[in-house]
């Protein structure tokens, strides 16, 4: 092997090395569940679509076809599928996760491999293609994401892939190496619908190769893996591919959050289908190191100029059709207002074009041979180079909050933080060795813990019981929450004080709480009377300390506690009766007679809980337009008037 063949084999050993040590410190994303639930779904239809026994444990799951995340392709990540049915699907959540990791960073690993070999090529030097695999390695904002982002970074895999066969393919024209594109292409465009933008290149091979007839094999064999791959697509293919981008870019978020989502964009909360044009630009320009920006636009100056003169050679071409991507695919998004989902993670293959006209870039600067300019080259990747990997370290496992050190300072905090809820893992590993609780029961407050716990061992996953914000039957002594789209520092829950943050470059991704017990008191030792005029019958359960027991009643009923003594009240929480819908609207009423009332300004606190400011009364009156009403217990915040 020549000497300059090992600088990119030394960094593709370091970065596989690197990978393997960090690996397990990347917990379960928020979509992975989603895309566990979607291999299943494919296996059950292959069954039946093939007279096969349906496997027991996934017999349940929901059809192909009305399933709402039907258009996921799982092509990509099949493999992993398989391994589970070798095993009859009887694989811990926990390893089912930890396979799906090394598959992903296994695939993107191979990706690299690919295209560093085409850069060699296409460059006509092994070095570049070491400078290269350092600007794409070295991308903190998708570091931690060739983990766990099945998704989004497998369509780059694919996607360098792809462009490796498409070379073998233009190097050496025939029908065999047309086949192996399509199959390439096929399986790009099934990891995901975006992946079509790829059809540029041999777009851009007909129009200035001589040598096309082979193209004539490319499109049909193309649409045939593609079809053969996506299931969905076998029984309407006509629509298939329209029904699928049509999916993508507006309904499926619909379906998912009803198109209320908000995403944080430079200190601002947008509706994700009200986003600024500029949005995707502006978020690659903040999340980019600022020097592969700059080569990337002296890049973009040579391509064109290259493309200006005619020298459309393989190297041409490939700058053309990364230049016709970088500014196509978001013009798209700007002119059909895409929906984006947490960030612009949809359009990180984006990385790829800027990563190589960054390399472009840096060839320009480097091919004017003057030792001073060929010396700032150096210099400035090397401090690029050292301030990326010093800052993916510094925060691991949390790259996903980079931001460009030009934006850092300023606007650190103001764009969504930890989207993939990571840092739930962080929160539910601190908690199973803080507290001595055999049962863990945890108020969720958007961090998704029902995503994430699915990574924990089976023994650490049975200590927690978990219900989302307003819904805990019983006082839960925990509460995490997410930081994602808040911009404060600092959430406080009434009720609840912090005991643990996560924390990364200067900003809270998470956090955990627990119950203060702060002048806290149950029903039964403040209530001498309750009455009500729906179920009276009932009334005494609120207060008999039994969270199995309560009391129904409807939006024409109304709650009156009469207290033992005059008492400075701040607030109380109400546990739901189990098919209740909660409490809509509460009002709340104080007297000092019990005849004469004063409705009094209250809030939302804790999670199931009521705030006001101090009020001192012996007569307390609830009212609430819910349709049904349900309390098995009332906890009261306060203390006697008698007490200082």
């Amino acid at each position: 092997m020549k000497k300059s063949y090992w600088y990119p084999v030394i960094i593709l050993i370091l970065f596989f090395a690197v990978g393997l040590v960090v690996i397990k410190d990347y917990g379960p994303s928020a979509d992975e569940h989603i895309q566990i639930d979607s291999g299943h779904v494919i296996w059950k239809y292959l069954c039946q679509k093939f007279g096969r026994k349906v496997p027991e444990p996934i017999q349940d799951v929901p059809e192909l076809h009305g399933f709402k995340n039907s258009f996921y392709g799982q092509a990509a990540t099949f493999p992993t599928v398989l391994i589970e049915a070798v095993k009859g699907f009887t694989l811990d959540s926990s390893t089912i996760i930890r396979i799906r990791h090394y598959w992903n960073f296994f695939c993107y690993f191979f990706g690299l491999c690919c295209f560093a070999v085409i850069t060699a090529h296409l460059t006509g030097d092994p070095r570049w293609a070491g400078v290269w695999l350092l600007i794409q390695i070295l991308l903190p904002r998708i570091f931690g994401d060739i983990f766990y982002n099945d998704r989004d970074i497998m369509l780059i895999s694919w996607m360098m892939i792809f462009l490796s066969s498409f070379y073998l393919f233009t190097r050496r024209p025939g029908w065999g190496t047309s086949l192996l594109c399509a199959a390439a292409f096929g399986m790009t465009a099934n990891t995901r619908i975006f992946g079509l933008c790829l059809l540029v290149f041999p777009f851009l091979y007909f129009l200035f190769s001589k040598n096309r007839r082979y193209l004539l094999l490319f499109v049909p064999a193309s649409l045939a893996f593609w079809f053969l791959l996506s299931p969905i697509a076998w029984d309407d293919p006509l629509h298939a591919i329209p029904n699928a981008f049509f999916h993508f870019s507006t309904q499926q978020r619909y379906i998912d959050m009803g198109g209320e989502a908000k995403l944080l964009f430079f200190g601002k909360l947008y509706l994700e289908t009200k986003l600024p044009w500029y949005y995707i630009p502006m978020y690659i320009v903040v999340t980019t190191p600022l020097v592969t920006l700059l080569f990337a636009g002296a890049g973009i100056l040579s391509t064109g100029s290259r493309i200006l003169k005619h020298k459309m050679d393989q190297r041409s071409l490939y700058g053309a059709g990364m230049l016709i991507i970088l500014i196509v695919v978001p013009a798209v998004g700007v002119l059909f207002h895409l929906t984006f989902y947490n960030g612009w993670r949809h359009f990180y293959f984006l990385f790829l074009p800027i990563t190589w006209l960054s390399l472009e870039g840096v060839r320009l600067a480097w091919g004017t041979r003057k030792r001073l300019i060929r010396g700032i080259v150096i210099l400035s990747l090397c401090i690029s180079f050292f301030l990326s990997a010093s800052w993916i370290a510094k925060v691991h496992p949390y790259q996903i909050v980079y931001l460009s050190p030009v934006f850092r300072e300023k606007w650190i905090g103001k764009f969504d933080r930890d989207y993939w809820i990571l840092s739930t893992t962080e929160c539910m590993n601190f908690l199973l060795d803080y507290a001595p609780d055999i049962t863990l029961n945890v108020v969720d407050k958007y961090a998704f813990i029902e995503y994430t716990i699915i990574g924990l061992p089976p023994q650490d996953r049975a200590r927690f019981h978990t219900v989302y914000h307003g819904m805990q039957p019983v006082p839960f002594e925990y509460l995490f929450f997410n930081y994602s789209n808040t911009l404060s520092e600092d959430v406080n829950f009434d009720y609840y004080i912090p005991v643990y943050a996560v924390k990364r470059d200067g900003i809270k991704l998470a956090e955990v709480y627990r119950r203060g017990h702060n002048n806290e008191h149950y029903g039964y030792d403040y209530v001498k009377e309750v009455s009500t005029t729906v179920h009276p019958e009932e009334a005494e359960l609120i207060l008999d300390g039994d969270y199995n027991t309560s009391w129904y009643g409807t939006d024409e009923g109304e709650l009156v506690f009469h207290l033992k003594d005059i008492y400075k009240l701040t607030g109380f929480e109400i546990f739901p009766a189990a098919g209740a819908e909660g409490f809509r609207d509460l009002a709340v009423f104080v007297s000092s007679d019990g005849k004469n009332w004063t409705e009094i300004e209250s809030k939302a606190a804790g999670s199931n809980g009521t705030s006001f400011t101090e009020q001192e009364t012996q007569w307390l009156k609830l009212k609430s337009h819910a349709k049904y009403q349900g309390i098995s217990e009332i906890l009261f915040y306060g203390y006697s008037a008698g007490e200082e």
